[in-house]
């Protein structure tokens, strides 16, 4: 009986042992989650002041204490856009996504990562799969986008909808109204892409998209 007695008594103290093991790794864990978010947010704070070095080093280090975290990833993606540098900004929207299958802007960011290196029907299936979910904040920005894409594989009728779709969303969208006329151009429908570049330019007249309008116009003969 002392034998058994013996071995249930070293029974109890291991389980005791690897509970609090468990309990000590639960609250490492839950520290450096805490580190990460104090640093993501100092890292906010730095790219607000404009301090890009500090911002992207926090944000690098945010990512090093929590790698799980999809938010993290989709913030350092952008940062890396901002910079030119779109392949390191696709490996980290890829990663958000794979944390979060239902990250829409992740998704949407992804598709811009593939513009800027000109994988356009990459860029089109990430701006769809943003779009496939009805919470996503700003589709108007993503058929916009979805719209470029199109229209740079001269897949002219796919862009005039998308850019379509933009304008239904928000009709002030100036980009949308330009894109548009490009599309309308190309097809030849003058008359209709005239009325796309006259919307543009009179909605900002002193804006990229809007001076570029302007040209459009002229080279169709209508500088009115």
């Amino acid at each position: 009986m002392r034998v058994s007695s013996r071995r249930a008594l070293v029974w109890v103290l291991i389980l005791g042992l690897a509970a609090l093991g468990a309990c000590a790794s639960t609250r490492d864990e839950e520290m450096r989650r805490l580190q990460a978010r104090s640093t993501y947010e100092q890292a906010l704070r730095n790219l607000a002041d404009k301090r890009l070095s500090l911002g992207l080093a926090s944000l690098r280090e945010a990512v090093l204490l929590d790698p799980e975290n999809p938010l993290f990833r989709n913030t350092l993606g952008v940062v890396y856009l901002d910079m030119r540098r779109p392949a390191d900004a696709q490996a980290e929207f890829q990663l958000a996504v794979e944390r979060d299958p239902d990250y829409a802007e992740a998704y949407h960011n992804l598709g811009l990562a593939h513009a800027e290196q000109g994988r356009f029907a990459e860029a089109v299936g990430a701006y769809r799969k943003a779009l496939s979910f009805p919470t996503y904040a700003t589709p108007e920005v993503a058929y916009h986008n979805l719209g470029n894409a199109h229209f740079r594989q001269d897949q002219l009728r796919e862009a005039e909808e998308a850019f379509r779709a933009a304008l239904q969303l928000e009709p002030r969208l100036i980009g949308a109204h330009y894109g548009l006329g490009l599309a309308l151009m190309r097809v030849g429908r003058r008359d209709e892409a005239k009325v796309s570049f006259k919307t543009a330019r009179d909605l900002d007249p002193t804006s990229a998209f809007g001076q570029a309008a302007a040209e459009a116009l002229k080279a169709l003969g209508d500088g009115g």
